[in-house]
């Protein structure tokens, strides 16, 4: 089993799409504020780096509450940037390779399992359902398991918002501004299945506080549910 050390969160974006007026990290889910569903599958991970934008101050005192240990990046430029530039400002910390997460998803712990497991530079997956994909090419050529390339066409699969990368891998060239576009320079990429629910829309929400329910009374009965 590889042992990884570093997990990467950004969550400097301002969220507009869901409406809430706050970091989708801190929307709240099943009575507690996202980041700390994400945090509570890190709890083995040694070094948790958080980039913090947008109402900085209240990300930062929430995964407090739950990562004391946590550092924070702050992206100053949150309203001009992307969140590429949010990763880059936070790999800066690493010498060695790491999970980024970004600070909407919520994956279940099999995944974070799974994305520990697996060889860098690995993206996660899983079939299209959003409605503004960055969709992958699979298998070309007889690779199986690998991504060939990312394209804004519907495809079967989708790329979502963790991956397990080097410092290397995170770079930035003229004229790219999202992730999938820094990480095409690495390509063919591993690719990694997984269960997630990714929050963009109010829609997007209340489906992923659906699946969280659902992963609640899975893992509750499979005896793997942490304390909160």
């Amino acid at each position: 089993m590889s042992q990884v050390r570093n997990v990467l969160i950004c969550s400097a974006g301002m969220g507009t799409r869901l409406g809430m007026s706050m970091p989708k990290c801190l929307a709240p889910v099943e009575g507690r504020p996202l980041i700390h569903w994400q945090l509570e599958q890190l709890d083995d991970i040694e070094n948790v780096v958080v980039v913090a934008g947008y109402q900085a101050a209240k990300v930062m005192a929430t995964v407090m509450q739950r990562r004391p240990d946590a550092v924070f990046v702050i992206n100053h430029d949150y309203e001009t940037t992307s969140t590429l530039d949010s990763m880059i400002l936070g790999a800066a910390y690493f010498r060695e390779e790491f999970i980024y997460l970004d600070g909407d998803l919520l994956v279940s712990g099999s995944t974070m399992e799974k994305m520990i497991e697996a060889p860098s530079p690995s993206v996660g997956i899983r079939r299209t359902y959003s409605d503004q994909p960055v969709c992958v090419h699979m298998g070309n050529n007889g690779q199986s398991g690998m991504v060939t390339g990312f394209t804004r066409d519907v495809m079967d699969y989708e790329w979502t918002g963790i991956a397990k990368l080097s410092p290397d891998h995170v770079r930035m060239s003229a004229g790219e501004v999202f992730i999938y576009q820094a990480l095409e320079h690495y390509l063919p990429l591993h690719a990694v299945e997984i269960d997630c629910a990714e929050i963009d829309t109010q829609a997007d929400y209340d489906e992923a506080k659906e699946w969280v329910k659902k992963r609640l009374k899975k893992e509750e009965k499979a005896g793997l549910l942490k304390a909160a």
